[in-house]
């Protein structure tokens, strides 16, 4: 369990610049409120630029859900080879099925500015 919010944000973002993300074994108790933040820290990035659409999906199940592939697979109603390709940013997927995927979550495939409005 998470005592501090503090360190989550920086084992996220470790993470996150290292590409070390694998759900544990042993289920980890994390607070409705560092899940969150844990998501924002995620949206951030990718809107920064700096991950994917399909590492931002697996930090979110790793690092927000703790699940494995082939359980949020099952969860989503995907295979877990089209969730395998979605986080290795591989094949193109209809809007229909990213969003069934980040729907956990309570995100969305939507369009997004590429700079701020003037």
């Amino acid at each position: 369990m998470y005592t501090n919010q503090n360190n989550l944000v920086s084992e996220l973002a470790v993470n996150l610049q290292h590409g070390r993300q694998r759900a544990s074994r042993a289920p980890v108790a994390m607070p409705a409120s560092a899940r969150t933040q844990a998501r924002d820290i995620v949206i951030e990035q990718l809107f920064a630029g700096r991950i994917s659409q399909g590492e931002a999906l697996k930090a979110l199940r790793v690092q927000v859900l703790n699940v494995k592939q082939d359980k949020f697979a099952q969860m989503v109603k995907v295979s877990r080879k089209t969730l395998s390709d979605i986080e290795n940013d591989k094949g193109n997927y209809s809007m229909d099925t990213l969003n069934q995927v980040f729907r956990p979550f309570g995100l969305k495939v939507g369009l997004v500015p590429i700079s701020p409005p003037k």
